[in-house]
């Protein structure tokens, strides 16, 4: 018993460490637009990046050295907050030379494994991420075309869009691009994406890469490409948000493997699919404190599957597709980061999205079943008690996401 305890309190512990799960709505997420489209024998590409990408060798510098940042295009202020960073439009005007040449210089494309020179010939530096959309060539024109912000903008805020104009061998082929900067440090919950858009034919095509392209990134117009971008985006919003793996754990370990599991599953897939197109395309209100109450609401799912599960009363079909609900709410909000409602294969893009989800989602029940199974098998006796234990850690895990999240809410 001591043992079980101790095993109980160590897994209690892990889950909780682990935990505070992520919001699926990411504050901190900063997206960054590469589009690329043709311009005669030539190609142009527009680019709408937060400002700090395009100073990261900068910031990895002054943080190596603790030194300030060693720019003239930046200056540090104090305010009742404490100190940052702002934007010196003054500067950057009395040395466009030097800033075009550090836009210019931010991305690095190649074509075959030749490098490709980068020639700016349009930029803008706003305040905040533009409202704007940027996705096809006469958007991203019309985003360019305006004047740059008159004030001094705060740096962990500000956007540039602009343009450079690109000669690759081919003009139709494939070109790929990753950063020429070192990458930026990152505080935690800030999370960075490219949405990359070929506009090169009649149809666009996008896909999401995240991170900060260390690697390079291809840009081939290809459809299967978004395809597969986007399910192993779903693939990884599953298996890294805690509060949907453990979920999907309290089904597989309250039903166990039998014919009706398949019926929960199907439930709660359908009733995530529905709520994940659904509000993804704009069917649910925009009141801002619907999508905290949706992630209390969620981390309340997690209880009541594991509370549900320890009692064996995890019989409700009704029930498990309303919980699917919620969890596609969820599931809508990280997508919106990644994907605009006007992005190109919107629809294959949701298609792959949710199928990837399902991968990761059978992926988590098939490890779970497999894993009690060789448990039972060196001793059948300890099962019960280890299925007991992962269930109770949990329920105190989700028990205070609840607690969390409803005080944030609140607040």
């Amino acid at each position: 018993m001591r043992i079980i305890v101790h095993v109980a309190l160590i897994l209690t512990m892990l889950l909780a460490h682990a935990g505070m799960a992520h919001a699926h709505f990411a504050q901190g997420t900063k997206l960054r637009t590469i589009l690329i489209a043709p311009h005669g024998e030539t190609l142009t590409a527009y680019v709408r990046a937060p400002l700090p990408l395009v100073f990261s060798d900068v910031i990895t510098s002054a943080q190596a050295s603790s030194q300030p940042l060693g720019t003239p295009f930046l200056y540090f202020e104090e305010t009742g907050a404490g100190g940052r960073y702002r934007v010196s439009m003054g500067a950057i005007a009395a040395d466009e030379p030097a800033f075009r040449e550090r836009l210019e210089r931010a991305l690095s494309w190649s074509q075959n494994g030749r490098e490709i020179a980068a020639r700016l010939i349009a930029m803008r530096v706003h305040a905040r991420m533009p409202a704007s959309p940027f996705d096809g060539r006469e958007a991203a024109e019309a985003a360019i075309a305006g004047a740059s912000s008159g004030l001094d903008p705060v740096f962990g805020e500000a956007y540039v869009d602009f343009a450079v104009s690109l000669s690759p061998p081919d003009a139709a082929g494939s070109v790929t691009v990753r950063s020429a900067y070192p990458p930026l440090p990152v505080p935690d919950g800030v999370t960075i994406d490219n949405h990359i858009i070929d506009a090169r034919g009649e149809v666009p095509v996008s896909y999401t890469r995240p991170g900060q392209l260390e690697q390079p990134a291809a840009i081939d117009a290809s459809l299967w490409r978004t395809v597969g971008e986007f399910v192993w985006q779903g693939v990884l919003h599953i298996i890294e948000g805690l509060d949907h793996v453990f979920l999907v754990v309290c089904l597989a370990l309250g039903i166990g493997a039998r014919g009706r599991l398949l019926w929960i599953v199907t439930a709660f897939t359908l009733g995530h699919s529905v709520t994940l197109i659904a509000t993804f395309l704009g069917a649910t209100p925009s009141w801002p404190w619907f999508i905290p109450a949706v992630e209390a609401a969620i981390a309340a799912t997690v209880l009541y599957a594991a509370v549900a599960a320890l009692m064996r009363r995890m019989d409700s079909i009704v029930l498990i597709a309303g919980v699917g609900l919620l969890h596609g709410l969820g599931f809508s909000f990280v997508l919106g980061d990644i994907l605009g409602r006007d992005a190109p294969n919107l629809v294959p893009a949701l298609a792959a999205f949710n199928a990837g989800i399902e991968i990761g989602q059978l992926t988590i029940i098939a490890a779970t079943l497999l894993a009690v199974a060789v448990v039972t098998r060196l001793s059948a006796s300890l099962t019960p008690v280890l299925r007991a234990v992962t269930l109770a850690g949990i329920a105190v895990v989700s028990a205070w996401w609840l607690v969390e999240r409803s005080a944030t809410l609140v607040a």
